[in-house]
């Protein structure tokens, strides 16, 4: 049985196994830069989030508004005191008590005669062109969204009330 033994390193002039520190350096320079890459694009993730989250609950407040018209009736839409003219709403209802209702919408109804011309004279007076809009602020962004219908004086209300 024959034993073979190793030369020493040192004695060889091999390099030991190891990283230099530019390699150190260039591999702690990557790490760095990766890090903050996926922290820009979290911080950016959460921020869309947190945008499409306040559009869409303006978008369903809205929605709530023009359907509460869809059962008033002609002179209930242009009543102050039936449909406020502007209001405020909160992200979170429930929140708001304890102050953490999030953002803050503003709320305006505007019901108007159509301007002369645009639709037949007969219609146009018994018509009214309802405009509801939501702005509130998001961050440092100004944020506003509307939506419009039409009332007609004999509308959908009249059967709904009459039970048809």
């Amino acid at each position: 049985m024959k034993l073979q033994q190793t030369p020493d390193r040192k004695a060889t002039g091999a390099p030991a196994a190891a990283f230099t520190l530019v390699e150190t350096m260039v591999s702690v320079t990557l790490s760095a830069i990766m890090l903050s890459a996926l922290y820009a694009c979290l911080a950016s993730g959460l921020k869309i989030e947190r945008v499409t989250s306040e559009d869409l609950r303006a978008t369903q407040i809205l929605v709530q508004r023009l359907e509460r018209v869809r059962l008033c009736s002609f002179d209930q839409v242009t009543d102050p005191d039936f449909n406020p003219r502007t209001s405020s709403e909160s992200y979170n209802p429930a929140g708001a008590a304890r102050g953490s209702g999030g953002a803050v919408y503003s709320i305006t109804f505007t019901p108007t005669v159509p301007a002369p011309g645009t639709l037949p004279e007969s219609y146009r007076t018994n018509m009214l062109l309802v405009t509801v809009g939501a702005t509130w602020k998001s961050g440092d962004v100004q944020r506003s969204r509307s939506m419009q219908t039409w009332v007609a004086r004999s509308g959908i209300e009249t059967y709904v009330v009459a039970g048809q």
